[in-house]
């Protein structure tokens, strides 16, 4: 494609955005199989490991194919944003999995005696490593409910030691939203740095930079893959230098690089992203209306809902109020565990983000282990069920729907 012809749809940008012609005319970006890159001569390597020249030296800092789904992904977060009159730019770095890019992430930008500020409903894997592992480096967590942004104000006041705002909006896996532009403003008006989670929502649905966030991490394992076909994560940042400087020499010590298959499928997947998001979510807001008025459900957690809680946040910074829903069976664990087994086409499964409906029951599966009040403190009850809604024919999904919750 010429680079000066201005694309002004978004499925444009998705299919053509980060593509540069390959040197031997293919049509789509090849898999570079390759650990390593060669040099013409042993000045060209010393000039690229001085960082004079730019080029490709090992896959695990970097490869051609990773290249292009990560500036595939920065134009879809940037798409028609400015800053100062100016596009918008941003810097992607692909990972092996959303945990590695979030571990890039906090570890390039946070030190001992440092704390993090964030809310309650955390994907667990972020959860852990808040928990877990960052105290074990001196960092820890405080959580509040961020979407009272007077507890979010009185906490950052208390404790100078908050160097970050963490956020995932919609959240795991009550849908709970918080509001990224008041929460992005009282974060600079106390020089905090300011972190999303977009997977649930995707840049589709949502760009955290329009907001003034300054680091944005996905799991493209989920809606940017859309085909459950391979892990993936991502983290961007708006500052250039220090995406290319500081956040790019911990991901490439780190070692949690992606790799040159799981990127390709990744840029193929994202091409439809359009297409699919939006049948996803009128899948979604089809079947969250039916189990609402179903007599065996007790609540529809879906941001779509005016029902919902946090209705009016999603609405104000989503195009539409996504795929991801969760509902509480009347019947709590047992009710639960037979919906499940009842199931004859959507799919029993822990993930989300392929094409077709994946349900899974927390209570028996991933918080199986974690105690009951611990679980219901984050909104996860007995009779909680998680569902990515599927791009399949609407009527299919709700009649098996239907015979499983009778």
């Amino acid at each position: 494609m010429d680079k000066s012809f201005p694309l002004t749809g978004w499925s444009s940008v998705a299919v053509h955005a980060g593509h540069e012609q390959d040197p031997n005319y293919a049509h789509l970006v090849p898999i570079y199989a390759s650990s390593t890159f060669v040099f013409d001569e042993a000045e060209q390597g010393m000039r690229r490991f001085s960082g004079k020249e730019d080029g490709y030296i090992y896959s695990r800092w970097g490869n051609p194919t990773f290249t292009e789904a990560e500036n595939k992904i920065a134009a879809l977060e940037t798409f028609e944003l400015e800053k100062d009159g100016i596009p918008l730019e941003a810097k992607g770095i692909l990972h092996a999995s959303g945990m590695s890019a979030i571990t890039t992430l906090l570890l390039s930008t946070l030190k001992p005696g440092d704390k993090i500020l964030t809310h309650y409903s955390l994907y667990g894997g972020t959860e852990e490593i808040m928990s877990k592992v960052l105290p074990t480096l001196g960092i820890s967590a405080i959580i509040t409910d961020l979407r009272d942004l007077k507890k979010a104000s009185a906490a950052i006041a208390n404790d100078k030691a908050i160097k970050m705002l963490y956020i995932e909006t919609p959240a795991n896996p009550t849908i709970q939203c918080v509001d990224i532009e008041q929460l992005s403003k009282l974060a600079k008006e106390n020089n905090l740095i300011t972190a999303c989670d977009n997977t649930f929502a995707t840049p589709y649905l949502q760009q955290p930079f329009r907001f003034g966030i300054d680091f944005i991490v996905h799991s493209t394992t989920k809606f940017l893959n859309g085909h459950g076909t391979a892990i993936g994560g991502i983290l961007l940042g708006s500052n250039l230098e220090f995406m290319k400087t500081k956040a790019y020499a911990m991901a490439k010590t780190l070692g949690g690089n992606a790799n040159p298959f799981d990127a390709f499928l990744l840029i193929t997947g994202m091409k439809t992203l359009e297409l699919r998001m939006e049948r996803h979510c009128s899948n979604a807001m089809e079947v969250a209306h039916f189990l609402e008025n179903h007599a065996a459900v007790a609540k529809v957690n879906y941001t779509g809902l005016a029902s919902h809680p946090d209705h009016l946040i999603a609405k104000k910074q989503m195009r539409h109020p996504g795929a991801m829903l969760s509902f509480e069976l009347q019947g709590g664990l047992q009710a639960g565990i037979n919906f499940m087994n009842k199931l004859k086409m959507c799919v029993r499964t822990v993930s989300l983000g392929t094409c077709d409906t994946l349900l899974s029951h927390p209570a028996s599966m991933t918080h199986y282990s974690v105690p009951k009040e611990e679980k219901e403190k984050y909104g996860i009850t007995d009779g909680l069920i998680r569902m990515n809604v599927g791009i399949e024919n609407l009527q299919d999904i709700i009649s098996d729907l239907d015979q499983a919750l009778t």
